[in-house]
């Protein structure tokens, strides 16, 4: 739950009416800190301890998650809210077209050239795929990573990169490492497997579980 102005201007020097924020009073800054009007390095006078703990307290409670690097970045996270008439979302969902390994190449080649073209008009919104989902489905791990470089080499695009089988998954992540792929799924069973693999090499990752209760301790 977002913490509220009046909690805010407890933490504040409020020695002076100083002004030097820019606003009238400490509680009309606090207030502003609240809504996002403002960034605590506007008051002069807080200690560090005190703006650290502004800043963690500030922060949005959902993490920003970036996919994919330059400009075809896909940035998820970083909202305040669940539901949008509370207040905003900041970012769009990504939309991902599903490519199998198990695909032939004509097939493959056409989705790759299609994701280039397409675009959906909605609501005044052009929408268009800015990720490509990648499946290990054929079981052969060569097949995978030989998609994996083809994708790599054919776009700019971000990736999804899908398998059961971590070797594959991880050696997928090797090819495209700086275009920042999501891996999935990470799951209670492989996740003792994969963390020391995603702390050598820091990317993003999607969970998957039976339930929430099953998600809440692979975070």
């Amino acid at each position: 739950m977002p913490i509220a102005g009046s909690e805010i201007v407890k933490m504040l020097p409020g020695k002076r009416p100083c002004k030097d924020c820019g606003f009238p009073t400490c509680f009309a800054f606090a207030m502003k800190l609240a809504s996002g009007g403002a960034t605590v390095d506007k008051c002069p006078y807080l200690s560090e301890e005190v703006k650290a703990k502004l800043l963690d307290l500030l922060a949005p409670p959902i993490k920003l998650v970036t996919i994919g690097s330059g400009e075809n970045a896909v940035k998820i996270g970083n909202e305040e809210v669940i539901y949008r008439h509370e207040k905003t979302f900041v970012h769009s969902p990504g939309i991902a077209l599903l490519i199998s390994d198990r695909e032939d190449n004509a097939k493959i080649e056409e989705k790759i050239r299609k994701i280039k073209e397409l675009q959906f008009p909605w609501v005044g919104v052009n929408l268009k795929a800015d990720l490509l989902a990648l499946h290990f489905e054929s079981g052969d791990k060569a097949k995978f990573l030989a998609l994996v470089k083809k994708v790599y080499d054919s776009t700019d695009l971000g990736m999804v990169l899908i398998s059961e089988n971590m070797d594959a998954l991880f050696a997928a992540r090797d090819i495209c490492a700086d275009r920042h792929p999501l891996l999935y799924p990470i799951t209670k069973e492989n996740i003792d497997e994969a963390i020391p693999k995603i702390k050598a090499n820091l990317t993003p990752v999607g969970l998957r579980g039976g339930s929430i209760e099953e998600l809440v301790p692979l975070t």
